[in-house]
């Protein structure tokens, strides 16, 4: 039974990473969005003072229409940022099977061979369809978002999970 504790490890690290990811996206969107207004609104008010001086209006103009062709490489659309969250309540579901199994399994509710048999039942329905769409959003890996989910994951499996 240590590939379903491996595994329910696993899960626990996916989804809190993913939070974390989902969370740091929309921070970036809505800061990308006010930092575009901004730059907008201000080549707006100022073009009267810049009526010597042209060719500032223009660079604020260029730099407005530069980050809304970069937005879609840095920062991920609507779309992918609804898929992610999708990906993450199937990170929840296949944990929270994996968690109850596991329960199951140490009470002794479950012998051994039944929950390997359950595991790898779980495994290729929900586990497989996870990796597909994993796999298709292409989830970049920031290694200080990897930090702070690695305590979060740890802190939670040593508080409800101690003989793991």
């Amino acid at each position: 039974m240590n590939k379903v504790w491996y595994e329910l490890a696993n899960m626990k690290y996916g989804e809190v990473y993913l939070s974390k990811y989902l969370n740091f996206q929309r921070t970036l969107k809505k800061t990308f969005q006010i930092l575009t207004l901004l730059v907008s609104f201000s080549g707006i008010l100022s073009w009267k003072y810049f009526e010597n001086y042209v060719w500032i209006a223009f660079a604020l103009i260029a730099i407005v229409q530069l980050l809304l062709l970069i937005e879609n490489q840095i920062i991920r659309s609507d779309k992918d940022i609804e898929e992610i969250g999708r990906l993450r309540m199937m990170y929840t579901k296949y944990f929270n099977k994996l968690e109850k199994l596991w329960t199951n399994y140490q009470y002794r509710r479950v012998a051994e061979i039944k929950g390997l048999d359950e595991y790898f039942e779980f495994r290729q329905s929900d586990w497989e369809e996870i990796e597909e769409i994993d796999t298709k959003l292409n989830i970049k890996r920031y290694k200080w978002l990897m930090n702070k989910t690695e305590i979060e994951t740890n802190n939670y499996l040593n508080k409800y999970h101690i003989d793991g």
